[in-house]
């Protein structure tokens, strides 16, 4: 019995140190692209205007918790608040769709995204991934 324990807990701890080590090098890894971006715009106006042939562009990012915050998750669900761990999933997964959308206007040429849209979706029961697509109009803007 004790034997399981220990091999549970030190499973655990590997199991959080390298979910925390991909999660610090995803969120560096969103910050260098979006500097390298950045001179790609994006409004998000429902009824925007262009002289410019647009061209449809997407990016579709699928992102899942690391095992310890979805048991962290699970106990802040069952006591009720803030589920920060889930936030920064969505978070992430939004940062890399939005940058998936200005690498596809990139690739055409293209440096302006008018109408950006957001899709969310929960692809578990348990929350633990989520899917994120986001979709605009790219064009050329002097």
């Amino acid at each position: 019995m004790l034997l399981e324990i220990i091999v549970f807990l030190s499973l655990f701890g590997i199991g959080w140190f390298f979910g925390r080590k991909a999660e610090r090098d995803h969120w560096r890894s969103l910050d260098e692209q979006e500097k390298a971006l950045a001179h790609i715009s994006i409004d998000t106006n429902k009824f925007s205007r262009s002289d410019e042939a647009g061209c449809f562009v997407s990016g579709n990012v699928v992102l899942a918790n690391d095992y310890f915050k979805l048991v962290l998750a699970n106990i802040r669900n069952f006591l009720g608040g803030r589920i920060g761990s889930y936030e920064t999933v969505v978070e992430r997964a939004r940062r890399e769709a939005i940058l998936r959308v200005k690498q596809d206007a990139q690739a055409a040429g293209l440096n302006h995204i008018m109408g950006l849209r957001l899709i969310t979706t929960q692809l578990t029961e348990t929350g633990g991934v989520v899917e994120v697509l986001a979709y605009g109009t790219a064009v050329r803007k002097q």
